[in-house]
């Protein structure tokens, strides 16, 4: 109610003086009249004539909507006051700078963020100052020939600059510079300095971990280049035993563990070149491209056939499916994938190795499904951990790295890999690429 007042006594004064005026004009105008006629000034008072009448009441009316013409502007005024009042209230309140410049680009406003970020401690000293107060030369220099040119001919303009404080120290910030009209410009203004050091903490974990990664690398491949020498020279070692002592130095108990050393030889040798390609794999650029993936699984389903003709298994590839990806590595996938189900139907007298694609969650999902051994969906986590096996995996030869290398990538080509199955039942693996 308080807030009122001010505007109630300005209304009140207003009709005051109104009606102070309405009288003394009526005593003018009936003094004049009665000079004019040579009557009686009492009587032109208080009897006056029709015609004065009709005079004072069109006078009356005029004045009357004066005075409701200026009532007016002055609420309108007091609105405003009010309006811009809870404004400037917004923007003093606001940990952002904010600062407004007029058609000399002088400060006519600043809340208090704005002078506490250049190190002001009293508004004075800004308000009135010009905007370079604010910024080193090269600063100001950039915005006089890139930002306020951008400004007036588009209306703002956005980005980042260096900021200086009053003991001459800088520091980063956001700004965003805002036409209001020709003659005014409004300036938002975020210290950035810790997001800064963010950045340049994230950076440098970045180089670290690169470099720990190439170190990772480099011992990785010195790893498995000595132990492929070591399992060379020993399967060479136990394939001469078997093949040129065995008939006459060992017996059949000899023989077998010869043959376990050989099996085992080839088994590791499988496994270190299966870490080799995931090794590959993981630092390997990307190239993106369009591809045939029916093509290419056709290709791949003729190369499995060759490898058992003896069986009796179907392909059911659907047509025309394609995705954007490297076409080296999807090969690589699909290999691990069609490959997989090929051995697990290995056991399935009517195998069935299908292809195809499904809408999932608004996203095109691809599919390789077979009707083998499947696999418990509570062992569904360990699919695609390197070196984890299935409890039914022991049946099958494999190294437990094919579906890891799958996880890697799909991953890389920002897709999700999953796969759902039932014991005996078969399994269906989805992949999604970018269409």
């Amino acid at each position: 109610m308080a807030r009122n007042r001010p505007l109630k006594s300005d209304v009140g004064r207003i009709i005051g003086t109104g009606s102070t005026l309405m009288v003394a004009a009526y005593l003018l105008d009936s003094i004049i009249n009665a000079e004019v006629t040579g009557g009686d000034v009492r009587r032109q008072i208080l009897s006056p004539g029709s015609r004065e009448i009709a005079v004072r009441l069109a006078f009356l009316s005029v004045l009357l909507l004066f005075i409701a013409y200026i009532s007016h502007l002055m609420l309108k005024r007091r609105q405003l006051e009010k309006a811009l009042v809870k404004y400037q209230a917004g923007m003093d309140a606001s940990m952002d700078g904010i600062f407004i410049l007029d058609s000399r680009r002088e400060c006519a406003y600043l809340n208090e963020s704005q002078a506490r970020l250049h190190g002001y401690d009293d508004l004075a000293e800004v308000l009135g100052a010009s905007w370079r107060l604010f910024y080193g030369a090269d600063e100001t220099a950039k915005f006089e020939e890139k930002v306020f040119p951008v400004v007036l001919a588009q209306g703002e303009w956005r980005g980042e600059a260096v900021g200086r404080r009053k003991d001459g120290t800088t520091f980063p910030q956001e700004i965003s510079v805002t036409a209001v009209d020709r003659s005014s410009i409004v300036c938002i203004v975020r210290d950035i300095t810790a997001h800064k050091r963010f950045e340049r903490e994230l950076e440098r974990k970045a180089e670290e971990l690169a470099a720990a990664n190439r170190e990772l690398e480099a011992f990785g491949y010195s790893l498995t280049h000595d132990m492929r020498n070591y399992l060379t020279r020993t399967s060479s070692a136990a394939y001469m035993l078997r093949d040129n002592y065995l008939p006459v130095a060992l017996d059949e108990k000899g023989r077998f563990l010869i043959n376990v050393i050989c099996d085992a030889n080839e088994d590791m040798d499988k496994l270190i070149k299966d870490m080799m390609v995931l090794s590959r794999i993981v630092r390997s650029e990307i190239s993106r491209e369009t591809v045939d993936l029916s093509q290419m699984v056709r290709e791949i389903a003729s190369v499995l056939k060759l490898t058992g003709p003896e069986r009796r298994a179907e392909f059911d590839i659907a047509p025309d499916l394609a995705a954007a990806g490297d076409p080296r590595l999807i090969k690589v996938a699909l290999d691990n994938l069609l490959g997989n189900a090929w051995k697990y139907t290995g056991m399935t007298p009517e195998a069935r190795i299908e292809f195809g694609s499904v809408i999932r969650d608004g996203k095109r999902a691809f599919f390789v499904r077979d009707n083998g051994a499947g696999f418990d969906m509570k062992d569904a986590d360990k699919l695609f951990t390197p070196f984890q096996r299935l409890r039914n995996a022991h049946d099958f030869p494999g190294t437990g790295i094919g579906l890891a290398t799958v996880r890697r990538i799909v991953q890389r080509h920002g897709g999700e890999v999953w796969g759902e199955g039932e014991p005996g039942k078969g399994a269906t693996f989805f992949f999604t690429l970018p269409e």
